[in-house]
């Protein structure tokens, strides 16, 4: 099934919100392995969820390829991260699952 995508304009010109889908929640889910970009079947999959089984660091890639760490998230939460990828390098939190 195909995703259907939307650019959002902003409301602010100078901010660009980035890809969006037309559902809110989360809808599809997979386990995150480190270092390799989510989806399936060779096709590329950005999340909009991230839940954190065990409480510690996460390091992402955001949409445009830069990276960002978040410090402490909590356990059991499903929080609202844009990413497409989990890295390994400072990355402490464990049993993470994307969900888009």
């Amino acid at each position: 099934m195909a995703v259907q995508l939307v650019v959002v304009p902003a409301l602010d010109p100078n901010a660009y919100t980035g890809p969006t889908r037309l559902m809110s929640g989360v809808a599809r889910t997979g386990s995150v392995t480190t270092d390799i970009m989510y989806g399936a079947n060779g096709s590329v999959e950005f999340a909009r969820w991230l839940y954190i089984g065990v409480t510690g660091n996460v390091s992402y890639r955001k949409w445009d390829g830069t990276d960002q760490t978040l410090i402490g998230l909590a356990a059991g939460v499903w929080h609202p991260i844009f990413s497409i990828m989990v890295n390994s390098a400072v990355t402490t939190a464990t049993n993470l699952v994307w969900g888009s």
